[in-house]
């Protein structure tokens, strides 16, 4: 399969991008923005006297609030276009990268794809609970002890399968562009130099990711975000979720960039070897 549409997908996921933040938006301040007196033009629990429950002006659900359920819970919306596109990259790795170029490759590269290949099959795996999502088994008592969401996957056990895996993804799908720079320094075999970075256009999915990496990194490592309060108005700690995107549920959205990045990665490197 020729990558000839990653400019239409790309505006396709621009555009579901888009509908995430004002959907996300929308929900996550609706209570806060319940409170909001337009006959007053500001944030009160009284609108022209009364309570702003008994006006007109209660255009947003006070009981809203957080992110919702049927985009951002377990097999959804955004992890369920994960999962779509962690299966076509797997399908196409085996099917179109492994069988039909296994003879081509040296011993190397081939256990090099055949390691890349199983790190996909173990990050889709996780995502969904290794089946437990979609045929609903109880967690066996010893995860359910270790795993603080009570599933059964690793990740959720310690922050080292979690983080260290992410840390991985962030680096692969954000940053490719500037490692295959260090690797064309150093002379690393064409081939290698091809997979870590087999087109251009790639950088535009990376750019999206950096977007909606970099503003929560900062405010996470210099430890700015000053934490919640209860107030009828909207609070800093809720402007400084807006300014780093956490409005949304950020690190499943990450997910499914890395995701998108992965499929058109392979598309792209199946490519390279016609």
């Amino acid at each position: 399969m020729r990558n000839t549409n990653l400019k239409f997908q790309l505006k396709l996921f621009i555009i579901f991008t888009i509908f995430l933040l004002f959907e996300g938006f929308f929900y996550y301040y609706s209570q806060r923005l319940s409170y909001f007196c337009f006959a007053e033009f500001s944030f009160t629990n009284k609108c022209n006297g009364e309570h702003y429950y008994e006006t007109d002006f209660n255009f947003f659900d006070k009981y809203r609030s957080g992110f919702n359920p049927l985009i951002w819970n377990e097999s959804k919306l955004v992890e369920s276009l994960q999962i779509l596109f962690l299966v076509l990259t797997i399908y196409y790795l085996i099917k179109n990268i492994i069988l039909k170029n296994k003879h081509k490759f040296s011993k190397i590269f081939l256990y090099f794809i055949y390691f890349y290949t199983l790190g996909i099959i173990y990050f889709f795996l996780e995502e969904i609970s290794w089946g437990q999502h979609y045929l609903k088994w109880e967690t066996i008592e010893i995860l359910k002890e270790l795993n603080n969401q009570g599933e059964t996957n690793i990740h959720n056990i310690s922050n080292i399968f979690d983080q260290l895996p992410r840390g991985i993804l962030t680096l692969w799908c954000g940053f490719s562009i500037f490692l295959v720079k260090i690797f064309k320094f150093l002379r690393l075999n064409e081939i290698y130099i091809n997979f870590i970075f087999p087109s251009e256009k790639l950088k535009y999915i990376s750019l999206i990711l950096i977007i909606f990496l970099l503003p929560d990194l900062f405010v996470d490592k210099l430890n700015l975000h000053p934490g919640y309060s209860h107030t009828y108005s909207i609070n800093l700690a809720e402007i400084y979720d807006f300014f780093t995107f956490n409005f949304i549920k950020l690190s499943e959205f990450q997910e499914l960039i890395f995701a998108f990045y992965i499929y058109q990665h392979t598309l792209f490197f199946n490519n390279t070897l016609r």
